[in-house]
């Protein structure tokens, strides 16, 4: 199982950077878990290993510093929701690859939000980076909240 899940990340990534323009490439690894066309994947079960960011109102809210809080926290795992847990990936990029994935994920799969830049990434990650993972009933609850 852990091989053929091992194989099946392999296989989305270079799917996800064959299809990727210049502008989403660093986008390649969200893919892994949210798939390259934003729609979550699978891994051959019923239960997705992320959400969709496809429609997703988590990404298109406010401003993107929700959407940033999470890649700099990630999200605790909690419950049998979906088979992964989003790990902070804060430190897998600089500030303007990280606004250059914010601004892709927030402009693509339908989503219509607009782009954030590296400065506020910066504010972002200073806030942020290593604050404990967030839980998912939180982040639902601040979208809630807003809307």
């Amino acid at each position: 199982m852990k091989r053929n899940l091992l194989t099946l990340l392999s296989v989305v990534v270079v799917s996800a950077a064959g299809m990727a323009s210049a502008q989403s490439v660093t986008y390649t690894l969200c893919a892994a878990c949210h798939g390259p066309d934003g729609k979550g994947i699978g891994a051959g079960t019923p239960t997705a290993m992320a959400p969709p960011l496809a429609g997703s109102v988590i990404a298109t809210h406010g401003d993107g510093e929700l959407l940033a809080s999470i890649i700099f926290t990630g999200i605790a795992k909690e419950d049998a929701k979906y088979l992964g847990v989003m790990a902070p990936l804060g430190a897998m990029a600089k500030d303007e690859e990280l606004a250059e994935i914010i601004s892709f994920v927030r402009k693509s799969f339908g989503n219509e939000a607009p782009p954030v830049d590296a400065e506020k990434v910066k504010g972002w990650r200073e806030k942020y980076n290593g604050k404990p993972m967030q839980r998912r009933a939180d982040i639902e609850a601040a979208v809630k909240k807003t809307e």
